[in-house]
């Protein structure tokens, strides 16, 4: 069944918001600020293109945000300061490691 144009309007609004806002989706799409308004304001409606460059715009999103997570979760040691180490142990209860050397 398709899709329904106010639906697709709010996922649109959605994905805007998602990405940073309409000055971001605008450069994700290749747009201007404004068209972006005016396809949030129905003004403009929503075509095959303009949602093929808004999805991109949020795989690239996505992808920046996979990269930092990367860096900045705890889960991996490599991510973390020698402060932020302190005190950690191990599942079994024992301190772990981790002096360089």
């Amino acid at each position: 069944m398709p899709q329904k144009p106010d639906i697709q309007l709010a996922i649109f609004a959605q994905a805007v918001d998602a990405v940073g806002g309409q000055r971001a989706m605008a450069r994700y799409m290749g747009v201007s600020e404004k068209e972006v308004r005016d396809f949030l304001s129905g003004d403009i409606p929503l075509d095959r293109n303009a949602l093929r460059s808004a999805s991109q715009g949020l795989i690239k999103q996505a992808d920046m945000c996979r990269r930092l997570e990367r860096k900045l979760s705890p889960a991996f040691v490599e991510n973390m300061t020698e402060k932020q180490l302190e005190g950690l142990t191990l599942p079994d209860g024992r301190p772990e490691n981790h002096k360089p050397g």
